[in-house]
């Protein structure tokens, strides 16, 4: 039985408000919240008074919808309580422990509270910082900027997932209005460009957070691997439909080298050896395709498994596509070759629209255009035919039966889930393990269908337009807001890596760092999308292009801590200290790691202060539905939002502001003329961040004609409910599911098995096992000189994960709720977990001080041991977001060990994503009484 839930459609509302503005008669635009729980003395005079906002969560990226309730009392209002908003489909009224805490981030003591500026004679590292007013912050930038007369090209922007999720349609038209060609954005190399590209070269997503939810309620076999964090560390609106679906019966099975907080809530915990989770699903693969343990249906109409393909003289493999570009098939139990469109939703009509049943198996003996030929589905099981789960149970640990029996169960329990995953950067092979993922989802025709993986509603709107707009001949819209998927992607890699988008023509310094490696016959990163590849050396001023120096001199950190999030720690350190690093901002709530090494701090008003300049699609949700964030309380203290220090930061770097606001407009559809008429007016009323509010007012105007709807409407119905549901799950997907009803957004329109993106990366060049068209083997390297035998005594596999108290920032430990938290529960979560019969071995006691050392690099921490069977013997666990150094987070500093001192910098060769596991460490006791760890 699924879960009912209340909502508030368009027709629903307009059906009890009225079509017209009268149906709202005396509710003003962007009205205070209505009063709820008012208590009154016997004199008639309020003393108590309660409210409710309507919000959407900032504690990560799965943008729950919340109800904010504050407190009006002796005239001071303040938050004292966050829910789940109970009329959201999202999240469905429930909210996580750190979505709870969030009203202490408002109140910390340690916030940042005015803009403050280096003092002088202090470096870079040090914490000695001046309060200062805005204008003075502002002055300070500009005469850094004149003095050292940084170029365009000299600037790096460096953004969080809060920048790219709620400022990239701002931040992006910064960069391009001032010809900056070069941002960093963290998600990536750590998620999004590495495991994420994985699954999206099987269904054409881009991030897949954003992208795919998968549906638990109406599965009956669930499998984990490789994840933890989006369903136990936490996830809310996927942990609902989690937790839905195990009520409803369905098994769950978790393989996991330690029994994580999603294992111990599975049917089954199966411990498998870190760096061989591809080896366990590439058996599962050969498994499903030998057995017939799949949706054939589904892969001869929907994928690209029936095409032709041939070997050429190297032995690669390619599709075997007409003059035209075009696929070819042959006929179910023939040998008739057809030829059908190059991209469509389905391989049922071919070029001459004549009915197609494409074959999975091609006949012995089939010649095309002089070559012998197969279909993808052979070409794959000739790819994987020695990975066997006898091959299988060598690497993983895991009996070759239990493999077996796993792909059985998967494959004949439809509809079946196996999560998509959270985390990217931990080896290698990440993104061919997250591919092989897709595959086997993809096998039991479990894409955009009840039971399997779903589509955001506005993926699927997105989608729905962009073919409209192509079968039209018409333009797509706004690409910021419209482009979905790799198409997005494509658009971002087109932008950055070409310097004709620059007035200077320089394209991104990562662009130009992987032309020089790649002149010089070094091993280079292909795609190095908003990566850090090359940053340092563009510091250095090694980096050059076209004969030329390519320097960096200046960084802008928006709500970004990559001294605590990439890696190894020393390596930013040593960049934003450099001598040629003339100024470092940093925009931030909390002073974090990294903001020890600017010269200028610039205050963000946190979540719960700020009305959001735009208004969202309802983030991962199945239905298509509108949110925004209304302001809870005033800011407490001299704070800024985001968009109006990027346009006063466009007047010192260029003054090109009304640039700006055009190349805003171009690419989000916020009109530039209708702006400037709201901040002229915002301006004279005094707003305090006039141009966010702007920008506000017209965000609603847009969505409420997209709805239908009068503004006064839309902010009727938001206010009070925190959602508009425009289409329903059930509705999107008769209408538009992928690919059943629409083209998916890859190369062929089609579920890809042979992948065309990887197949283009191939012929620029690519010829690691990376690059493989299809499902291959890649080992990890976790040892030095040695890929196999036994470990050492005190050797051991690194891993580790998130915390369900933390999100993507360490100063999450600086939360009052959630450090008791981590207090209560410290040998657990700030310990590192060591099985207690090798620790034995070693001496090693519960609670022990020990240092851990990288095997490959000599990189080091201390930790304490934290001893437990849940863990894998050949494993040493930890979890990461601690370690912070800043004594400015007086709760969080000190606490637990920094991952990212041990991780040492490896990338891989597709999108440099980082290899944060991909070597052993040695553990040892630290002897002494009194030590400290």
């Amino acid at each position: 039985m699924n879960w009912n839930f209340p909502t508030l459609t368009r027709r629903a509302f307009l059906k009890t408000a009225g079509a017209g503005a009268a149906g709202v008669a005396g509710l003003g635009l962007l009205k205070p919240a209505g009063l709820a729980g008012v208590a009154e003395a016997a004199d008639g005079e309020s003393k108590v008074v309660e409210e409710q906002t309507c919000s959407i969560c900032n504690f990560c990226s799965s943008l729950c919808n919340i109800r904010v309730t504050t407190r009006v009392e002796g005239g001071i209002k303040r938050i004292v309580k966050i829910d789940g908003n109970p009329d959201s489909t999202l999240n469905r009224g429930k909210i996580c422990a750190r979505g709870q805490a969030g009203l202490r981030q408002t109140y910390d003591t340690d916030r940042l509270k005015t803009p403050l500026i280096r003092v002088e004679g202090s470096k870079r590292g040090e914490m000695k910082f001046r309060a200062a007013s805005w204008e003075e912050a502002y002055a300070y930038i500009a005469k850094r900027q004149k003095d050292a007369n940084i170029q365009p090209w000299e600037w790096t922007m460096v953004g969080g997932w809060t920048s790219c999720v709620f400022y990239m349609n701002w931040a992006v038209p910064f960069a391009l209005a001032n010809s900056i060609p070069n941002i960093i954005a963290s998600p990536m190399q750590a998620c999004v460009t590495n495991g994420h590209l994985g699954t999206d070269t099987v269904t054409g997503n881009f991030n897949v957070h954003d992208e795919i939810l998968p549906d638990f309620d109406n599965a009956k076999y669930i499998l984990f691997i490789a994840n933890n964090a989006s369903i136990g560390a936490v996830s809310t609106c996927r942990m609902v439909r989690f937790a839905q679906g195990r009520k409803n019966g369905a098994k769950v099975v978790a393989i996991d080298p330690r029994q994580s907080e999603t294992a111990s809530k599975a049917d089954e915990w199966i411990s498998i050896r870190p760096g061989t989770d591809l080896d366990f699903l590439l058996a599962m693969l050969k498994t499903m395709l030998e057995e017939g343990l799949y949706d054939a249906d589904f892969l001869r109409q929907h994928s690209n498994m029936p095409f032709l393909a041939y070997k050429d003289e190297k032995g690669l493999l390619h599709l075997a596509l007409d003059a035209k570009g075009q696929p070819r098939v042959v006929q179910e139990r023939s040998s008739e070759i057809r030829t059908v469109p190059a991209y469509t939703n389905a391989n049922g009509m071919d070029v001459d629209g004549r009915p197609c049943y494409p074959a999975l198996h091609a006949p012995d003996g089939l010649m095309l255009d002089g070559h012998p030929v197969m279909t993808v589905l052979q070409a794959q099981l000739e790819e994987v035919r020695a990975c066997t789960p006898e091959w299988a149970e060598n690497t993983t640990g895991i009996s070759a039966a239990t493999i077996r029996r796993i792909a059985r169960e998967f494959g004949g329990a439809r509809p079946a889930i196996i999560d998509p995953g959270w985390h990217g950067g931990r080896y290698g092979n990440i993104i061919m393990m997250r591919r092989v993922q897709a595959m086997i989802q993809a096998l039991t025709g479990g894409i955009d269908k009840p039971g399997g993986w779903i589509m955001s509603g506005e993926v699927h709107k997105k989608q729905a337009n962009t073919i409209k707009a192509k079968q039209e001949g018409k333009e797509i819209g706004p690409p910021l807001t419209s482009i979905v998927g790799l198409p997005f992607a494509k658009l971002v890699i087109d932008v950055f890596s070409d310097g004709k988008n620059f007035s200077h023509g320089k394209p991104g310094w990562s662009w130009a760092y992987t032309e020089q490696e790649r002149a010089a016959g070094r091993p280079y990163v292909m795609l190095p999308v908003l990566a850090d590849v090359g940053f340092k050396e563009s510091v250095e001023g090694t980096l050059n292009y076209k004969g030329e120096p390519y320097n960096t001199r200046a960084v802008l950190l928006n709500a970004a801590n990559p001294v605590r999030h990439y890696y190894p720690d020393s390596r930013w350190k040593e960049i934003l200290s450099h001598k040629n690093m003339e100024l470092v901002i940093a925009i931030d709530v909390l002073p974090c790691d990294s903001t020890m090494y600017a010269d200028v701090i610039l205050p963000n008003s946190t979540y719960l202060e700020r009305g959001e300049p735009n208004i969202y699609a309802n983030g991962v949700n199945h239905d298509l539905a509108f949110a925004t964030r209304y302001p809870a309380i005033d800011p407490l203290y001299d704070t800024r939002e985001t968009t109006d220090i990027l346009f006063k930061m466009t007047e010192i770097i260029s003054g090109k502001t009304d640039a700006l606001m055009d190349t805003v407009e171009k690419l989000t559809g916020l009109n530039a003329a209708s702006v400037k008429k709201h901040l002229a007016q915002n301006s004279k009323n005094g707003a305090k961040n006039p141009i966010s509010a702007a920008y506000r007012d017209v965000a609603f105007e847009l969505a409420a004609e997209e709805a239908g709807i009068t503004v006064k409407q839309l902010d009727t119905v938001l206010r009070d409910k925190g959602v508009l549901i425009l289409e329903t799950k059930d509705k999107l997907l008769e209408k538009y599911a992928m690919p059943r009803k629409l083209p998916m957004p890859s190369g062929s329109g089609r579920v890809e098995f042979y992948s065309s993106l990887f197949d283009g990366l191939r012929g620029m060049g690519g010829t690691a096992p990376q690059f493989n068209v299809l499902a291959t083997h890649i080992p990890t390297e976790c040892r030095k000189g040695a890929s196999s035998g036994s470990l050492a005594d005190d050797e051991f596999y690194f891993t580790y994960g998130k915390a369900p108290t933390v999100s993507y920032a360490s100063t999450n430990n600086n939360n009052p709720v959630l450090a008791a938290i981590n207090q209560f529960k410290k040998d657990i979560y700030t310990h590192i977990w060591v099985h207690p019969a090798r620790a034995a071995f070693l001496g090693i006691r519960d609670g022990d001080p020990i240092s851990i050392t990288n095997s490959k690099t000599g990189q080091s921490a201390n930790g304490h041991v934290h001893l437990t069977r849940l863990i894998h013997r050949e494993a040493v666990f930890s979890y990461s977001g601690f370690g912070a150094e800043n004594p400015a987070l007086t709760r969080a500093v000190g606490v637990g060990t920094a991952t990212n001192k041990l991780v040492p910098y490896e990338l891989e060769p597709v999108t440099g994503g980082f290899r944060t596991q991909e070597f052993t460490v040695r553990i040892k006791k630290i002897e002494g009484k009194g030590v400290q760890a």
